[in-house]
């Protein structure tokens, strides 16, 4: 009885030995450790709340998601939270952008590509997860636009007469002679048709009521002017077959140039003209302030800006209302990359824009204008840089004065040329350069022929038989006196 008792005893505390055992051990975190862990391939598992807090402790972030650069620039990616990390690097395309070891991004060619990081984090002492981070690579090279612009093309008789051929045709290639390479360097050349065409030659004239052949036309395309303005002072002397002559004659040139600011319709009246150029969508609009003359016309045929007081801006008639012309502008401010008006404007044979040329001015400017080129006084008026309300500093150039024409006083030969140098790049476009050059339009003695030159090519001999010289005694017209009337109207530089 005894020695039973002692058994059961034995039974019940090895019992209660080998269960605490067996509980402990279930308890406790299981560890599988290799001797020499480099030499062996094993796996080690935690349990799941310690691999939360080493996840959560390794979460690598990449600096930058998504970038541009210009082709040949360079970019450094970086990873945060991955120190002692192993990364491999990558690009989608290495003709568009190539990355090294260390994440240093090359841009090679315009395009798109992305570049990952591969990044192997811990999960445990031997266990790993992969995470790719990436970044949406753009290579844009920068766009430029060069953009010229000159003053009227104004066809006196002896102009008109200058291009007679003799079999009976007309041919104006010779005005162009000496500019027409300058022009073909420029993405846009806009030139302003002072005087109507006209398809009778009976109706070949010059002042006071312009009527033009249509072979000035053919001329100023192969110079290489591509944006033409029509709204002036003289856009109705040959009345409503002006207006239509012109219109028909640029609408099947329409590849070659765009013609503004004359209308067969009320549809195109309302029409905003836009250019893309090398990537660059460019507004244009052209107006006048006044008519020579406006009986019978309707209200669509000619960009006319109605002004409520003459003295201000010109005329009472015209369908484009201030309001109008601001609306148009803001509109065109809101679908191109740049905006150019031109207006026809300002007082002839000064050199000093009005007042309301100025107050006009800083209202285009205030509405999206980010350049205004005006014509039509004859004589070259300064440029000037309008500090816009927004921020933009607009170049306004107030008058280009003449481009050709048969007038023989020498500042009326003077004239100038706009240029204008765009850059475009991750979607903004700016004003690299803005400059006003001299030009002289020579008019020679004898047969008299018509030839404009830039004032940088023009020689001493030249200037010493320019016809000014013959009608108003030696040394009117020199070299040096243009510059200095040039270099005195005050001219602003672009900074």
């Amino acid at each position: 009885m005894k020695t039973k008792n002692k058994l059961s005893l034995f039974g019940i505390l090895s019992f209660l030995l080998i269960f605490t055992f067996l509980v402990t051990a279930l308890s406790a975190p299981s560890f599988a450790r290799a001797e020499d862990s480099s030499d062996q391939n094993v796996t080690v598992e935690t349990d799941a709340e310690e691999d939360e807090e080493v996840i959560r402790q390794a979460s690598p972030l990449l600096s930058d998601k998504k970038i541009i650069l210009k082709p040949g620039k360079k970019h450094t990616l970086s990873v945060e939270d991955a120190e002692g990390l192993k990364i491999t690097w990558n690009s989608s395309d290495p003709d568009v952008a190539t990355v090294s070891k260390k994440g240093r991004v090359t841009a090679v060619s315009e395009g798109k590509a992305t570049v990952s990081a591969h990044i192997l984090v811990p999960k445990s002492e031997t266990k790993f997860r992969e995470v790719t981070l990436k970044c949406k690579v753009t290579v844009e090279a920068v766009k430029e636009v060069r953009i010229a612009a000159v003053g009227d093309v104004l066809f006196h008789d002896r102009v008109i007469a200058s291009g007679k051929k003799s079999d009976g045709s007309y041919n104006y290639d010779n005005i162009f002679s000496a500019t027409s390479d300058y022009f073909h360097t420029f993405d846009v050349t806009i030139a302003n048709q002072e005087t109507p065409f006209t398809d009778d030659p009976s109706k070949y004239k010059g002042y006071p009521s312009f009527g033009t052949p249509t072979a000035l036309g053919d001329s100023m395309i192969k110079a290489g002017i591509n944006v033409v303005t029509c709204a002036t002072n003289h856009s109705w002397d040959q009345g409503s077959n002006g207006i239509k002559v012109t219109v028909d004659y640029w609408n099947a040139h329409k590849d070659d140039a765009i013609m503004l600011g004359m209308h067969k319709t009320e549809h195109t009246f309302q029409t905003i003209h836009y250019k893309r150029v090398n990537g660059v969508k460019i507004a244009f609009i052209n107006f006048t302030t006044f008519l020579n003359s406006s009986s019978g016309i309707k209200t669509h045929y000619v960009n006319i800006l109605k002004s409520s007081t003459y003295n201000e801006y010109g005329g009472f008639y015209g369908s484009l209302t201030e309001e109008k012309l601001f609306e148009k502008i803001k509109k065109a401010a809101s679908k191109a990359d740049f905006v150019i008006v031109l207006p026809h404007w300002g007082v002839e044979y000064t050199h000093v824009p009005t007042k309301a040329q100025q107050k006009l001015a800083q209202k285009m400017a205030d509405a999206g204008a980010d350049a205004i080129i005006g014509c039509h006084p004859h004589v070259v008026m300064p440029l000037k840089i309008i500090d816009a309300a927004d921020g933009r500093r607009v170049p306004c150039y107030y008058s280009l004065g003449n481009f050709v024409s048969n007038m023989s006083q020498a500042e009326r030969n003077l004239e100038g040329i706009a240029e204008l140098t765009l850059t475009k790049w991750n979607g903004e476009t700016t004003i690299k350069n803005a400059e006003f050059k001299p030009l002289i339009n020579h008019i020679s003695g004898g047969e008299t022929r018509y030839c404009v030159y830039l004032l940088s090519d023009y020689t001493d001999e030249l200037a010493a038989v320019h016809s000014s010289n013959y009608l108003y005694g030696k040394g009117t017209i020199t070299i040096k006196k243009l510059n200095d009337l040039f270099n005195s109207i005050g001219n602003e530089k672009w900074k």
